[in-house]
């Protein structure tokens, strides 16, 4: 069974145009560089030699300064390139030529520029288990996300864990952790963290659910069974025998001789029929026999 605990959300470092900053001034070198999403990345690529120097800015062997173009700038006393309102299509490769007056080559630096988007929506969810354990799963928004996790102020290791967390997104604690567990979770843009206070989780909570499932079945199971039992009965009840008695008569043979008048007469018998059914014991009460009355005749 599992139980929802509550959540503490506390969000560091993230806030809409994020700022980054890339040193890309050694040379023949493609330095890594991460701009945020919606946000602003400032490039530190090289400074002139002289005061007659020209530059020449690239993006994938394409020039790309220009008036026009109010997204990017290029300072060139500080050597500092700038992207501001970052979307995607800025992902690639730039490059920064430096020419004297002879037209000769006297710096080149370059950096490819990754575009991700920043740590967000970060939430904590606790889950008691079966067992008392406790599953604690950290969720969160953007791109290149690694986690990491403490109790108490002190990092997660092996011997409080049941599984995590080596940049996991959700951990397994032992049966009786308690205390301040934090998530912190992070990309080459920002960072953010949450926390959550753990209690014991209650073992009897989930045994008891389950005792109470198996009582509810059991019950359903005994309550069919009779069911059936008392609908075979009511069948049986219905199920009655339909005898037919025939008559019994005494007849007296019309012209049977007087020396036999002793007053015997013949009986004759009926058939007696038997309807399908469980057969069941007739009593016969003598005293409801037909007997033939004899007349003496004189002679």
């Amino acid at each position: 069974m599992l139980i929802m605990g509550a959540v503490l959300l506390l969000l560091i470092g993230v806030t809409d145009g994020v700022k980054t900053f890339c040193n890309a001034t050694q040379p023949r070198i493609t330095t890594p560089c991460f701009g945020s999403l919606g946000g602003t990345v400032v490039v530190l690529m090289t400074t002139r030699t002289s005061q007659n120097d020209t530059f020449r800015l690239k993006k994938n062997n394409a020039t790309i300064l220009s008036e026009r173009n109010i997204r990017c700038s290029f300072n060139v006393s500080t050597g500092i390139f700038t992207i501001k309102d970052i979307d995607r299509t800025d992902n690639g490769t730039y490059s920064m030529e430096v020419h004297n007056t002879t037209g000769m080559q006297v710096a080149f630096t370059k950096c490819y520029l990754t575009i991700e988007a920043p740590v967000s929506s970060l939430k904590l969810s606790r889950e008691c288990l079966s067992r008392g354990q406790q599953r604690v799963s950290c969720s969160a928004g953007g791109d290149g996300l690694h986690y990491s996790w403490s109790l108490d102020g002190l990092p997660l290791n092996d011997t409080r864990l049941l599984s995590g967390p080596d940049s996991a997104s959700n951990v397994t604690l032992e049966v009786g952790r308690s205390g301040l567990l934090s998530c912190s979770v992070r990309n080459n843009v920002s960072h953010a963290a949450a926390n959550i206070t753990l209690s014991v989780c209650d073992e009897l909570v989930p045994i008891i659910a389950g005792s109470l499932s198996a009582i509810a079945l059991l019950l359903i199971v005994v309550l069919g069974v009779y069911c059936a039992k008392k609908h075979k009965t009511s069948k049986d009840t219905t199920d009655t025998e339909d005898v037919t008695y025939a008559d019994v008569s005494v007849l007296q043979r019309q012209g049977q001789r007087r020396e036999q008048g002793a007053g015997e007469g013949e009986v004759e018998y009926g058939e007696v029929k038997v309807a399908p059914g469980p057969r069941r014991t007739l009593e016969t009460n003598v005293d409801e026999c037909v007997y033939a009355q004899p007349r003496r005749t004189r002679p």
